[in-house]
């Protein structure tokens, strides 16, 4: 019995983190980018060059298309914030890679992100990728560290993970 309740105890557990039974996932509700936004994007990073190439290596490297998506690049993880809707620049993104917890998007599991990236991964491997995600959401580019200033830029209501009209 014991063996039982253990078992069920786990599936639950596996459940909940997975989100089963407890409806949508916030990023499941965050509007995916418009046609047009989505062949910029495409178009961004086809040009970026080696950074982005390598960040968007590094992307699927490390994990992250399994919790955040992307649509440029077919990634459709949805326990993270969509990655292709944020409005932040590389240096911010660089913070929410680094330090996850700092500011957690409204909606979004506060623990569910690694902490550890600024650890395992040099970095030039962490600009990469925030120079990759900024290029594929289209925001601007602060310290001119990336291949190219994009040019959507962040405005007043640009925030960590919490991307256009969504949470």
């Amino acid at each position: 019995m014991r063996i039982v309740l253990a078992a069920l105890t786990v599936v639950a557990m596996g459940c909940a983190i997975a989100g089963i039974g407890m409806g949508h996932a916030p990023a499941e509700l965050q509007a995916p980018p418009a046609a047009s936004e989505l062949v910029a994007a495409k178009q961004r990073i086809a040009v970026g060059g080696a950074t982005t190439a390598r960040g968007r290596a590094l992307f699927e490297e490390e994990g992250c298309d399994a919790c955040h998506s992307i649509a440029a690049v077919g990634a459709e993880g949805t326990l993270g914030p969509r990655l292709d809707m944020v409005d932040d620049d590389v240096d911010e993104i660089v913070e929410s890679i680094t330090e996850p917890r700092e500011e957690i998007a409204d909606g979004f599991a506060e623990k569910l992100m690694p902490t550890d990236y600024a650890q395992r991964m040099s970095d030039a491997e962490i600009q990469a990728l925030a120079t990759f995600v900024a290029a594929a959401s289209g925001t601007r580019e602060e310290d001119g560290a990336g291949d190219e200033d994009s040019g959507r830029g962040g405005g007043e209501d640009s925030g960590r993970g919490r991307g256009r009209g969504g949470g």
